[in-house]
């Protein structure tokens, strides 16, 4: 009985540390409004989004391979696309898009999330801003990106994401880095990624219409 007891105290112990990494993790998620939970073999989020399959952005929203390539040439394919699961508030369409090596082990997650107006991206960027204040989430400065702009690192064991979220008139600009260190060098490379898809966004939400 007292065997019993001991090991179901392991698992609850066990339980609230696995919790804890997910909620650093998915404050990351948040902060970014990037990363589909796919990519790490874990169930999506409820997040309140509306969004559904009839609400994808076209693929233009996101930048190709060869501009990710450009700066993370490990990356060379295309792993998935579609909406993204993660996006914080009430997006009317989304788009993501995640990049990978042949080994899954390093990935470039890239996600666009369009609202009515831009009033509602700014409360959701706040909101997602707010969500990454927990222990565990360390930000990291980097230079203007978008209207707003804040990024930072989460580990999970011996794996480092580092994510930047963008605020872009009624879009937000996730880009999120994982399997690499949060060096000088990886985090200059993530914000000139995500200066070009805020450009590949922004044009792509012109010849829509939709300014």
């Amino acid at each position: 009985m007292r065997d019993t007891r001991q090991a179901a105290n392991m698992r609850c112990v066990s339980d609230v540390g696995s919790g804890s990494r997910l909620q650093r993790l998915g404050a990351l998620i948040a902060l970014v409004g990037a990363l589909s939970l796919a990519a790490y073999g874990q169930p999506s989020p409820s997040s309140g989004t509306t969004s559904t399959p009839d609400s994808v952005l076209p693929r233009s929203f996101v930048v190709p391979l060869s501009v990710v390539d450009e700066f993370f040439p490990q990356v060379t394919q295309e792993a998935s696309t579609g909406q993204n699961l993660t996006a914080v508030g009430n997006p009317k369409a989304t788009r993501s898009v995640i990049y990978a090596n042949a080994e899954n082990s390093k990935k470039v997650t890239i996600t666009v999330d369009q609202y009515e107006s831009s009033t509602d991206a700014s409360s959701a960027y706040q909101q997602a801003v707010e969500k990454s204040k927990i222990p565990g989430f360390k930000p990291v400065s980097v230079p203007s990106v978008g209207q707003e702009a804040f990024a930072g690192t989460v580990t999970m064991g011996a794996e480092t994401h580092v994510g930047l979220g963008a605020l872009v008139g009624k879009l937000i600009v996730g880009v999120t880095l994982a399997g690499y260190d949060a060096t000088p060098d990886n985090i200059a490379k993530l914000v000139a990624v995500a200066r070009k898809e805020e450009a590949a966004a922004r044009a792509a939400q012109g010849a829509s219409g939709d300014q």
